[in-house]
Formats: structure tokens, sequence, C-alpha cells
């Protein structure tokens, strides 16, 4: 019964169970604390100890004290909801210290603040590691089995990225709860690690950038200014704009007269360091997204095909105006001839080629039988050749190619040349299509597969754009529940 639940309704029965054990245990073992005062003198004179309470009434009672190790151990019992205080005092009165005790309305004590510490509480941050875990789990498992399914879905650049996310949150909650001190400290050392986290990559995307923006001024002299070629650019003003979004607001609030950010009880600064928060969770997602985009790209480029093929597939681009092949292009046919004569050797099995593309306004002949010349130069029979000239872009030279293969034989064992930078890409639109097919690349300019790699990692936000939103909403919805939580703290 339970396999056959989707993974989505799993999370939510755990979080219920999770929640209701939560709310159970601190309930039960809430209406009892263990308030401590380190750093005590071993001659401390327990009559200094003063309870106060902000009302004539006995909100606490003390049931046991004790003095060890220079530790003051002393265990309150709840007796009616409001607040008071643990004061104590040397003899001497060269030390003070006072604690605030908060009496819920269900018995419930918590120490320094409304949502402070509290008997059994450390429920709530070992619940967030196991729903964490557990999503993780599932997460991973689906990555694997899509990826050993077909790598080539820009949903797998998806789930890489968030299991790189979730895993650095998860490794957060665990060091918190190794020195848990309450709900309220559990929240202010994840929002410094969100920071921390965020600033780690920083200088990283720092250098990306000026590699990008360097990459991309070369690619606009030698290939002129479009658009396709100031991706880069546009996508480092979007980061610094957003990055530096906090840093700007927060000096305008600083001077501002019409609102005050200065004062810890007004709802001004907590807007602030929500909108902060925000702001960094959601960089450092995605920069999980970018990481995890440039990891499966070079996954795809290592991958080493199988040396069964009937046929193999080459993507054509721009030649030369005389006809001959540029130099990218020259790259991906003769990485098409590298693999066959390894398939033969090996295997002794020969393939057929299909140069692919069509013949473009400025191009003397087609880009198909421009390859095709060059296959011929290089060795190639005219009999292990058939042309696909009909096609304007990858997606159809991939379609018109496959219809052409599924003429000759109906279930083929296909390979895709390509260049590097265009692995990934070709095979997700192979994959829209229902084609099973490998990819193989060949090297290219630097600057060019920065650049392009910029449009993959564009394409995997927009391809999954639902997923990202999601998960960008809970990031927003998650951290409004946590600066709430620390602004009613600090007001009640």
């Amino acid at each position: 019964m339970l396999k056959k639940l989707s993974n989505k309704v799993k999370v939510i029965i755990l979080s219920i169970l999770l929640l209701i054990t939560s709310i159970t245990i601190i309930v039960i073992n809430g209406k009892t604390h263990i308030v401590k005062f380190d750093n005590i003198d071993s001659s401390y004179n327990l009559n200094n100890l003063i309870i106060e309470t902000s009302k004539n009434e006995q909100i606490i009672k003390l049931t046991d004290k004790k003095l060890q190790n220079g530790v003051l151990s002393l265990k309150i019992e709840a007796i009616t909801p409001g607040k008071t205080y643990i004061t104590i005092k040397s003899d001497d009165e060269s030390f003070y210290d006072i604690i605030p005790i908060y009496v819920h309305n269900l018995g419930i004590i918590t120490t320094d603040s409304y949502f402070g510490n509290c008997n059994g509480s450390i429920i709530i941050p070992i619940s967030i590691i196991i729903i964490l875990t557990y999503v993780l789990y599932l997460i991973i498992k689906i990555y694997k089995q899509n990826v050993k399914k077909n790598i080539y879905q820009y949903k797998n650049i998806a789930y890489l990225g968030i299991i790189i996310f979730l895993s650095f949150v998860l490794l957060n909650q665990f060091l918190t709860i190794l020195n848990y001190d309450g709900l309220i400290h559990t929240i202010k050392s994840t929002i410094e690690s969100s920071y921390t986290f965020s600033t780690t990559l920083l200088p990283i995307a720092f250098i990306t950038s000026i590699l990008v923006t360097i990459s991309n001024i070369v690619l606009i002299k030698k290939e002129g200014f479009k658009i396709k070629n100031i991706l880069g650019l546009i996508l480092n003003i979007s980061f610094y704009l957003i990055t530096f979004f906090p840093l700007i607001l927060n000096n305008i609030l600083q001077s501002a007269v019409w609102i005050d950010v200065h004062n810890e009880q007004g709802i001004a600064l907590y807007i602030q360091e929500f909108v902060n928060l925000s702001v960094y969770v959601i960089i450092s997602y995605i920069e999980c997204i970018l990481l995890s985009t440039i990891i499966l790209q070079l996954i795809a480029i290592k991958r080493k095909p199988h040396l069964n093929k009937d046929f193999i597939l080459i993507l054509g681009c721009m030649i030369k105006k005389d006809g001959t092949l540029t130099n990218l292009l020259k790259g991906r046919v003769d990485k098409a001839i590298e693999f066959r004569d390894f398939q033969k050797k090996e295997t002794g099995k020969d393939l057929i080629f299909i140069p692919s593309g069509g013949k473009g306004s400025n191009e003397v002949i087609s880009e198909a039988e421009a390859i095709k010349n060059y296959l011929l130069k290089r060795g190639i029979k005219e009999k292990n050749i058939i042309m696909e000239d009909k096609s304007k872009n990858t997606f159809e030279n991939i379609k018109f190619s496959y219809n052409i293969i599924k003429r000759k034989m109906d279930k083929a064992n296909i390979i895709l040349s390509t260049t590097n930078y265009h692995i990934f890409r070709a095979g997700v639109i192979a994959t829209k299509q229902h084609i099973p097919i490998e990819c193989i690349g060949a090297r290219t300019k630097t600057y060019f597969w920065i650049n392009a790699f910029i449009r993959e990692f564009i394409a995997t936000i927009y391809s999954e754009k639902k997923k990202h939103i999601m998960i960008i909403s809970l990031i927003i919805i998650v951290a409004l529940i946590m600066i709430s939580t620390l602004y009613l703290s600090n007001i009640i």
C-alpha cells in the first residue's frame, strides 16, 4: 500500500507524523526545565538565588537546585502561564545574571525568549533532519534512475542542483544540533550559515564572471555582436544586481528617515533581514544549479559510447564561402571518423554516416554536401554516406536524419557527433523526440565553450522553470517563517 503512494504524499505523511511526535514530546516534557548558569564559584551561596515575577503571582516553582563543577543547575516546574525571571547574584554583588522564563498556555517552559529553549524541543531540528534526509534520499534515487535511463534530460541538472543544495542545508542542520540551544539559536545559526555559504561561493562566482566576460568580448570580436554572444554578459549583470541588492538596500535604509531599521522591536529591521536572507539563499540555490550544470556537462562529455552503432549523425553548422568546412565543423566530422575507425578496429563493424544540414541563404552548397565532400576526401566510401540536406536547426537535424534512418533500419543504434559544448543540448533535443541516441563531441575554442555553456545553463533554468519556481517559493516561505519567529520572539 505504501509503495503505491507518490513521493509527495510520503513526504507529507512523514512530516505530519513528525509534527505530531514533536508536539507530543514537547508537551509531555516541556512542563519542567533545567536552567543552567555557568562559571559559578563553588562557594556560591544558594540563598542569593532570587525568582522575580512580572505579576504578583507565582508562575513557576523551584523543585531542585544543584551546584557542581562550576555549573548551577536549577530544576523548575510550571504553575501558570506568564513571564518571570530567575536572578542570581554573588555575595559581594560583583556577579549578577538574569534569565527570562516564559510559561506557555500548555504549561511549556521556555528560557531567554518566547520561542527559546525548552525541554524536549531538540526534537524539532531532529525532525527537520529526518525529513531533509528522506527528501534527499528520494531525489538521489530519482536522479540515479533518470541518469541510468537517459542522461540527456534537463531535469537531471535540476535534480543534481537540488541534491547539492539540500546536502548543504542538511550539513548545516547537523552542525547546529551538535550545539543546540533552542529554536531561536537554531534559526540564527541557519541564517548565519546561509550568508556564509553564499559568501564562500562568491569569489568562485566572481572569478567565473570575469572569465565569462572575457570570453564574450573575444566571441563578439570574432563573430560579431549578437544576442546569443552576450548571454554571459547579461547573466553577469543580473548576478551582480541581485548579489549587491541587499547591500544597496541596507545603505538606503540605514540613512532613511521614513523607516527605522535600528529598533530591534520594530518590524522594519526584520523586513530587511527577510529580504537579505531570501536573496542570499536564492543566490546559493542558483549557484548550486550552475554547479550541477557544469558537472553534468562534463559527465556527458566524458561518457564512452557503446561500440555497436549502425549510423553516425553529424550535426552541420555554417560553412565557409567556398563551400569548405570551418574548423568547428571539421572537428565534428573528424570526431565521427575517429569513432568509426575505433569501432571498426575493435568490433569489425562499419557504420553509415548521416551528414545533416540544409543550405543557408549565404551558403554556396548545403552543409550536408560540404560534409559529404570532406568525408570522401578522408577516404569514406560514398555508399556509406546518406545526406540529410533539408534541416535548418538542431531539432530538424535530428528529426529528419532519424526519419532517413527509420526507412533503412527499424531499430538502429545511433550516435551523434557534434561539438563538446553542444553534446548535452543535442541529447536533450533527441530525448524530447523520443529518439534513443548517444553523443560524442569535438573540442572547441574555450571562449566559444564558455558562452555556449551559459546558454545551456539558461536553457536548464527555463526548461525546469516550474520546479525552480516551486523550490524558490519554498525558500521564501521558510525564510518568512524564520524571520517572523525571530520578530515575534523579540516583541513578546
